[in-house]
């Protein structure tokens, strides 16, 4: 509750102000979300049940299970949508509590809290837009390049009926509206993380504990979408073999993604090394001056 106050009060301070700009879909949703009588996560859980409870059902009705086999991407593929926004709106609520503990190492000229806690926790809105479009002009030039189309891809029966290959439709384009979504908000959330280091930040050598602070947020970010990403590899599809030729290039268009978490964890952090090492350099020079002016005073 103390994370949702934070931002709630951030976002109440800058309407005295004008914002840096207004808030994209993802926030109004979230936000909806946060104003509902239950607790937030309970939501997505709820939504993910009723999703996995129309699943099994169509699957188990039609023989799909009998046919195939029950599998890991069975599951997942119906609900990960659902993981994308949960993963945003989680990342959200961390990123307020690691900025309130980093609050410390902050620059007396820094920018206001308030500012920081809404460009830290709040997407553009067109942006954000545009990253859905392009989640969806990703997967129909991945669909147009191959030689093998959604009904005959291999999906462990999920498109093997025609009631099973309607509700697959139904899940497979807000996929890949929230897949680049989630891209883009990472990607959003750990620059701004990175320009808080390089730009907003005060390093005190013996009080380095609120420094790495937001360390915590790249690490749960990171972990985060590795939850999100490593599962795709359970795809049938990118099996060896499984398809012609055009869609191996596909899926090797794919792989920088799961190299994706990695880079999450690192880049951020690299501004936070950079300030530490260039504030002990500062350090080590002063001691070296202060030992020079000492040597000179007791040899006169």
């Amino acid at each position: 509750m103390a994370r949702r106050t934070s931002k709630a009060a951030a976002q109440s301070t800058l309407k005295t102000t004008v914002p840096p700009y207004p808030p994209s879909w993802v926030d109004r949703f979230t936000d909806w979300v946060d104003r509902l009588p239950i607790p937030w996560w309970s939501f997505y859980l709820l939504v993910a049940l009723l999703l996995e409870g129309i699943q099994v059902t169509i699957l188990w009705r039609d023989g799909v299970f009998a046919t195939y086999g029950v599998q890991f991407f069975q599951f997942f593929f119906p609900v990960n949508y659902v993981l994308a926004i949960f993963l945003m709106h989680a990342f959200d609520r961390r990123a307020v509590t690691a900025l309130e503990r980093f609050r410390p190492a902050l620059r007396p000229d820094a920018s206001p809290y308030p500012s920081l806690v809404y460009e830290l926790t709040t997407l553009p809105p067109r942006p954000t837009i545009v990253a859905g479009l392009i989640g969806f002009a990703f997967g129909a030039i991945s669909v147009a390049a191959g030689q093998v189309g959604l009904r005959d891809y291999p999906m462990f029966g999920l498109n093997a009926t025609p009631t099973a290959f309607t509700f697959m439709l139904i899940t497979f384009l807000p996929t890949l509206w929230f897949w680049f979504t989630l891209i883009y908000h990472t990607i959003h959330q750990m620059r701004t993380v990175s320009l808080i280091y390089t730009r907003q930040t005060q390093v005190d050598l013996y009080r380095l504990q609120p420094v790495y602070a937001l360390a915590g947020l790249t690490a749960v970010t990171a972990l985060g979408f590795a939850v999100y990403t490593y599962p795709w590899l359970a795809d049938p599809g990118v099996q060896p073999g499984a398809l012609p030729t055009a869609y191996t290039m596909v899926v090797f268009l794919t792989l920088p993604f799961y190299v994706w978490p990695i880079l999450i964890f690192v880049w951020p952090l690299w501004g936070a090394h950079r300030i530490l090492v260039e504030r002990k350099e500062t350090e080590l020079a002063d001691v070296g001056h202060r030992r020079e002016s000492i040597t000179q005073r007791f040899h006169k």
